[in-house]
């Protein structure tokens, strides 16, 4: 008895077989099938020498009752996202050469030599799992730069290659199969844009943009430098396809004293929100305990920010990194 460990199942379940048989009773037949895997599921997962994940045979008969995947759909991806799948020889003849391939997916393993099919007499003892991931901002590993903000609906194909062969009598044919998987999502964020008067605020700022760090703050927020005389009016816009929260507070109040926030309301997706009149730098607010003005400007404070967002052309992903406005007069 041949012992592999590439793995496919002990017996393929006999209640599937008598119930509904997949090779629609060729003789010979090879199909694999992907079969999403859920966070239970994944917890099960063994590793094998070579660092792949595998499902033991004991979780095989579960498998058998899933539906295999007509498409791949990530839906919303809020950051860098996984999907992985156990892949399935639901026929009765050994798969060699398997290959997956797409345009923008990460596909981990790429290739695996041999699923083989439980008739064929292999002592079977687990399935291989095979991971799509979708980057999204965040790198998938490591340390290195956050890559260009990117949203909205992604389309890509994602093709299953393999072959097997049968023989009888008169010879040895080979067959060479690819299936087609349709992968679709969207990349949510926001794309913050905030205009003075007309104009972009970074076309407005006086001098450059430090950064700033603040007491009580773990990150560092943007100092920005504009003149009173420039302030008319003040609209934030959100370009993107999630709703951001937004805050206004007098800072003085806000973190010496745990003062409420000014104004604490969403930015809806395509849409914007009018707070002229409401930004005063600190020098300007009349008395430090004004609770109609502020200078401080928060995008999901406090870590409840669900999602990635670009300001200023920066991309912010923890949730506190924030815009402080610092009202100046104009000297000239």
């Amino acid at each position: 008895m041949k012992k592999t460990i590439v793995f496919f199942m002990v017996l393929l379940s006999l209640v599937f077989f008598t119930s509904c048989d997949p090779t629609g009773n060729d003789p010979m037949h090879a199909e694999l099938r992907l079969v999403p895997l859920t966070t239970g599921d994944l917890a099960k997962a063994i590793q094998g020498e070579n660092g792949q994940e595998y499902l033991p045979v004991s979780e095989i008969p579960g498998m058998m009752a899933k539906s295999a995947s007509a498409d791949i759909d990530f839906g919303n991806v809020k950051a860098t996202k996984t999907l992985q799948y156990v892949l399935m020889n639901v026929g009765n003849t050994d798969v060699y050469d398997i290959t997956f391939n797409a345009e923008d997916i990460v596909i981990n393993p790429e290739q695996i030599a041999l699923v083989p099919a439980a008739d064929e007499g292999g002592d079977l003892v687990a399935l291989p799992i095979v991971s799509f991931t979708k980057e999204h901002v965040i790198p998938i590993e490591g340390v290195g730069s956050l890559m260009d903000m990117e949203i909205g609906a992604f389309n890509d194909m994602l093709s299953l290659s393999y072959n097997y062969n049968i023989q009888d009598t008169a010879g040895v044919d080979s067959f060479d199969i690819t299936d087609p998987y349709t992968v679709t999502g969207e990349k949510m964020g926001a794309l913050i844009e905030i205009r003075v008067s007309g104009q972009n605020i970074e076309d407005a700022i006086q001098g450059p943009i430090d950064r700033y760090s603040l007491a009580g703050f773990v990150d560092p927020l943007f100092d920005l430098h504009v003149f009173s005389d420039d302030i008319d009016t003040m609209i934030v816009y959100n370009n993107g396809n999630v709703p951001l929260p937004m805050r206004i507070v007098n800072s003085s109040l806000y973190i010496l004293y745990g003062g409420e926030p000014i104004l604490d309301t969403l930015v809806l997706a395509g849409e914007s929100i009018d707070i002229s009149g409401l930004l005063r730098g600190e020098q300007f607010i009349n008395g430090a305990e004004d609770t109609e003005h502020g200078n401080i400007l928060f995008f999901g404070a406090d870590r409840d920010q669900p999602y990635i967002f670009e300001l200023l052309g920066t991309l912010c992903i923890d949730g506190e990194d924030g815009i402080l406005f610092t009202e100046t007069a104009n000297p000239y």
